[in-house]
């Protein structure tokens, strides 16, 4: 999209953003896209309005609804990766983070890291395997430095329009009440954060292909869904319903929208370490329903967030600035941030191919044969 595409669409976006949709935004975000019933009694709207405003959004381009899943209940364990290559080595480093084809999101980055910032859903049983290639990479110096993390799922921040001025068609980022929030907030550990303590794969290979087409669009028809599946749209409701929905395969919903225009805004990577886990807890209850929160997610084994941030280039210095206030506060102990080129920004679902007999297959010295190849 060009930069005059881009301001065309937030154009357009701005001017659906009334009341009624802002309250079905926030509501998709809570009950997703298959449950209009539930959504419409909670915002006191007729469910027919809801699906013909959804519907018109859709159609004009202004919204798409994403599945974020249950990756612990897959087998797989998320992870992510901070890698700094070596100058003039970027696509060489991105050949070598492709090579463990378990990638979902891939990003240039820069800042304290200048490479690549990626997001992996990995077997969890082969957990030692990507430990091995990424201290062969080091010794290979594909990258010349990096920080590796296993995370629980991120959870993703409901749209919410309370700093939004309908009238005004404006985002008031309010960064003193956000602090204040912080030092006030509930010492309450969040559910979506409790790390997983297995990783037990309650999915067969009709489900894998169901759940990598709820990935790319959480609103797909039955009928849709059954030509992948290579079923009847009976029997994929009834997977859906007693498989998907009951074995809560589904984590939450992406709401895709950018608040504000591309170019004219700056995408980052926060990793925020806390004293201990009731600190970790106040600042991550004050993430929900902000504007410039995309996701967050916690590091396995450490007092430690990874937090997905969103906000206009004026914004950009104040956030930093009310990231350093709370480090002088003693809320958190110490913070690292990367900016991340949207523009170069590859997404793919969980790596459905590679589910073979109920297993997650990594043919692991084939990976460290191509990466010895591309090193060279």
């Amino acid at each position: 999209m060009s930069k005059l595409e881009d301001y065309e669409w937030m154009l357009r976006y701005l001017k659906m953003l009334d009341p009624t949709n802002a309250k079905i935004l926030e509501g998709l975000g809570k009950h997703g896209p298959r449950n209009i019933s539930s959504l419409a009694q909670s915002i006191g709207l007729p469910p027919s309005t809801i699906t013909f405003r959804i519907k018109k959004l859709m159609k004009e381009g202004l919204l798409t609804i994403r599945t974020n899943l249950d990756y612990s209940r897959l087998g797989l364990m998320k992870a992510v990766l901070i890698a700094e290559s070596k100058p003039g080595q970027e696509k060489k480093l991105q050949e070598v983070i492709e090579n463990l084809d378990y990638w979902t999101y891939m990003v240039r980055c820069y800042g304290k890291y200048d490479g690549y910032y990626t997001i992996f859903a990995f077997p969890a049983e082969h957990k030692k395997e990507l430990e091995e290639y990424l201290d062969e990479t080091a010794q290979l110096k594909a990258f010349s430095r990096h920080i590796f993390y296993r995370t629980t799922n991120f959870t993703e921040v409901v749209s919410d329009f309370g700093w939004f001025d309908f009238h005004s068609k404006s985002w008031n980022l309010q960064w003193k009440r956000w602090i204040d929030e912080v030092q006030n907030g509930s010492e309450k550990f969040p559910r979506k954060l409790t790390e997983p303590k297995t990783y037990p794969i309650q999915v067969d290979k009709t489900d894998i292909l169901i759940l990598k087409e709820l990935e790319k669009d959480g609103t797909a028809k039955f009928t849709e869904l059954a030509e992948v599946a290579n079923m009847t749209p009976q029997a994929v409701r009834y997977r859906y319903n007693r498989h998907i929905v009951g074995r809560n395969l589904i984590a939450d919903y992406q709401v895709a929208r950018l608040r504000y225009p591309l170019p004219t805004s700056d995408m980052c990577c926060l990793v925020v370490d806390f004293e201990n886990e009731d600190k970790l807890a106040k600042f991550a209850n004050s993430l929900q329903s902000k504007p410039f929160i995309f996701a967050y997610g916690k590091v396995i084994g450490k007092h430690s967030l990874v937090v997905h941030t969103y906000t206009p280039k004026t914004e950009f210095s104040k956030l930093i600035d009310s990231m350093n206030r709370l480090s002088e506060n003693k809320l958190i102990n110490s913070f690292l941030y990367v900016t991340l080129d949207v523009a170069s920004f590859k997404r793919q679902t969980i790596s459905y191919e590679f589910f073979k007999d109920n297993r997650w297959t990594y043919d692991h010295e084939r990976k460290l044969e191509r990466l010895r190849e591309v090193t060279s």
